[in-house]
């Protein structure tokens, strides 16, 4: 009676002593089955309820991220501001230590610093512009994907990794920034940890580039479209001051 009312209280660890081989040490054994059958399903059940909790909460945590970089990308009105600012809040977001945003050449040989957060001074001077083949920042292939790159303190690609391991980190994750299936640059994640990338957090990276290409383009358009309004400008102004000099000669002759 005390063992089933402590396993009507939610105690399913309870168990009782088997003291004999009769009717009531075959339902005291009973009971205690009883008890362990609802002990593991319960504990299964509390085991899924905080998986599913944690990937709402991942997954809320995600949608946050990017709905406040989406925000400040509407915003940026210049290229410096919405680069620095990206870089900023990508960092943030990742739990990186620093960041680079590149932008790269047409063949995708060379890259370009276009902004950077928390990066050591000699890394911002020495690789304002870096080559695909002598740092693994960078992508020449034709289908670039998120790589995790470990730093390496020797081996083959330890002198293209110098800058990285002498800031002290240990892993490098290279995001590429693609509009149209075409590659814009990367994004240059630095840890001082090992890193492994979830399915998730891949997804979350590639979003965060997919934005930036995006507003990266409407910046381009926005200031085509700028520079087409000015030249119309210009050319209406020299129209109509063509045509107050040609009247100008004009009244001139008849005088």
């Amino acid at each position: 009676t005390g063992g089933l009312a402590r396993i009507e209280a939610g105690d399913f660890s309870m168990r009782v002593e088997v003291t004999s081989q009769d009717e009531f040490g075959q339902l005291s054994a009973g009971f205690n089955q009883m008890a362990h059958t609802l002990e593991q399903l319960y504990a299964s059940l509390e085991l899924k309820v905080s998986e599913k909790t944690a990937s709402l909460e991942r997954e809320r945590a995600r949608l946050g991220a990017l709905y406040e970089v989406s925000a400040f990308l509407a915003e940026a009105s210049t290229l410096d501001d919405l680069a620095y600012g990206f870089a900023q809040r990508t960092r943030r977001i990742a739990g990186a230590d620093s960041v680079a945003i590149r932008w790269s050449s047409e063949a995708n040989e060379r890259y370009l610093l276009l902004a950077g957060d928390s990066l050591p001074s000699f890394m911002i001077e020495d690789e304002q512009c870096v080559t695909s083949q002598h740092c693994l920042c960078g992508q020449t292939q034709m289908q670039p994907h998120i790589r995790v790159i470990p730093v390496l303190a020797a081996g083959p690609s330890a002198a293209r990794l110098g800058h990285c391991a002498r800031a002290g980190y240990a892993t490098l994750i290279s995001v590429p920034v693609i509009l149209h299936q075409r590659t814009l640059g990367e994004i240059d994640l630095f840890f001082r940890s090992e890193v492994d990338l979830s399915v998730q957090d891949r997804d979350l990276l590639d979003a965060l580039a997919s934005h930036l290409a995006t507003a990266m383009e409407n910046l381009r358009v926005t200031a085509l479209e700028r520079e087409s309004s000015v030249s119309d400008e210009r050319a209406l102004l020299a129209s109509e001051l063509h045509d107050s000099i040609a009247q100008s000669l004009a009244f001139l002759k008849i005088q």
